[in-house]
């Protein structure tokens, strides 16, 4: 649940509101999470929704359940298209959004009900470009904030506080007006880090955004099936690709926020040599692993300059002094919450 005065500032800024929210959902093999992922949808308390499922040449089951849903709502619409990638899917999805306002949900994550309400409250009540917030449910974290802490960012805050991962790097948890998405698209050759470049890209066509930090997003670790899942060399060349496409893209050359591109530079290839560490793997790619070591405790001190959270800094002065003690942290928290992030 949200805090009572959110929801009574839900209320009142909705209150004569009909502006069509577009819901877009990627769908690739998760029939397993998805029938729970287009409910969640389905049950918003907001009612103003086209929802768009996007299947991307499903092999199992996710075709047909989409369809299923589209005969029982009206609001969906679902696209079948030869296997493309998420980001392919994703902008096959925005190529035919009608809404004012367009927002993403993973098909194997899920959704509190007031997802759509609470960030377009957020919007409206500012005239944002775009209203995003900061924290979502996980497998490690599952409590409510206590209150909101609602912030007005410029595009070049908004940038420099997701190069710091003061903002879930993936495209959900945001709402985005559709005129700042009129030439913004996702990287097709990009699966790892596409969200990140759609994010840096929007923000910095936006004038005003507003920050809330609720949790409405349920976002899963544990699909088997999920990019994010298992240790792929070729995942960290793509993530490092990623990374590159932001700086070479970046059209607010400030000091803050290349300072910020670095320190997401460094928690990369740190995230990268945990997952190898974890995954035993360190021996299979030599050079690959030495590169993330080197990088990882060589520009440490970098997290100890930009405006990024607590732990971030706690991470980078371990790492400065003993890297491997992170990996043997996570696995630690891998085994009390019983979730399995070594292949992350």
């Amino acid at each position: 649940m949200l805090p009572k005065e959110t929801s009574e500032f839900i209320e009142q800024k909705l209150i004569n509101v009909t502006d069509k929210v577009t819901v877009i959902v990627p769908v690739y093999n998760v029939s397993s999470f998805l029938s729970k992922c287009i409910e969640s949808i389905c049950e918003q308390e907001y009612p103003f929704l086209e929802i768009i499922l996007v299947d991307d040449g499903s092999t199992d089951e996710s075709g047909k359940i989409c369809d299923s849903y589209a005969e029982k709502d009206a609001r969906i619409k679902v696209i079948h298209k030869q296997n493309q990638g998420v980001s392919s899917a994703r902008n096959t999805g925005l190529d035919v959004a009608t809404g004012r306002w367009i927002c993403f949900v993973d098909g194997d994550d899920y959704i509190m009900p007031e997802y759509v309400s609470y960030m377009l409250a957020l919007g409206v009540a500012y005239d944002a470009d775009i209203a995003l917030t900061t924290h979502m449910f996980g497998s490690f974290d599952n409590k409510q904030m206590d209150a909101d802490d609602v912030r007005i960012w410029t595009g070049e805050d908004a940038v420099e506080a997701i190069l710091c991962y003061k903002v879930p790097i993936g495209c959900y948890c945001k709402m985005f007006k559709r005129e700042v998405l009129k030439t913004t698209r996702f990287i097709p050759e990009v699966f790892i880090g596409e969200g990140f470049n759609f994010n840096v890209a929007a923000f910095q066509k936006s004038n005003r955004i507003l920050a809330g930090k609720l949790k409405t997003y349920f976002y899963r670790r544990d699909n088997p099936t999920s990019a994010m899942t298992k240790f792929s060399i070729k995942k960290c060349e793509c993530g490092l690709k990623a990374l590159d496409i932001i700086k070479e893209n970046l059209q607010i050359h400030t000091d803050r926020v290349q300072t910020a591109w670095e320190f997401a530079d460094w928690r990369t290839h740190s995230d990268f040599y945990d997952a190898m560490v974890l995954a035993k793997v360190k021996n299979e790619y030599p050079e690959f692993y030495r590169k993330c070591l080197n990088v990882t405790k060589q520009r440490a001190l970098v997290a100890l300059k930009v405006p990024t959270t607590r732990s971030n800094k706690i991470r980078a002065i371990l790492m400065r002094v003993c890297p491997a003690i992170i990996p043997f942290m996570l696995k630690i928290r891998e085994k009390r919450h019983n979730v399995n992030i070594s292949h992350r």
